[in-house]
């Protein structure tokens, strides 16, 4: 089940992405970045998808969450049960979020808007999709 906070704030973070006209990230803007967890200022941008290929594709969509220094390097990590947990909470919400989109803005059915996350992305997070 994907929860309603993390999904509202993922399609936040992908009408923000949709809307910059020069894709950026690191310290611009950053002071007024807050973290999803903490709600303190001066957030990193974590890329919710790792490796060279899907980091850029995270920062081109906007698959991205702020977070304060010490919670990205814990979720980068990923060696903690919380982090390993909400890493894949922040997987399956984007994709979601991504699926979502496609049905509504392109009136996809759910199993297109599946292989279209799978050109993209190249794996599968939600358990109630499967490929066909």
């Amino acid at each position: 089940m994907i929860d309603e906070r993390y999904y509202n704030y993922a399609i936040q973070q992908m009408d923000r992405a949709a809307r910059e006209k020069k894709r950026y990230n690191g310290y611009k803007d950053k002071p007024n970045r807050i973290c999803f967890y903490t709600g303190t200022p001066c957030a990193d941008r974590h890329e919710v998808y790792g490796g060279t290929a899907n980091r850029q594709i995270s920062f081109y969509y906007g698959f991205q969450v702020d977070l304060h220094p010490k919670k990205h390097a814990e979720l980068h990590s990923n060696t903690t049960a919380w982090a390993q947990d909400e890493n894949q909470k922040w997987r399956e919400t984007y994709q979601r979020a991504y699926m979502d989109r496609q049905t509504a803005d392109w009136g996809m059915d759910e199993d297109n808007a599946l292989r279209a996350w799978m050109l993209l992305i190249g794996k599968n997070y939600l358990e109630e999709c499967q490929p066909k």
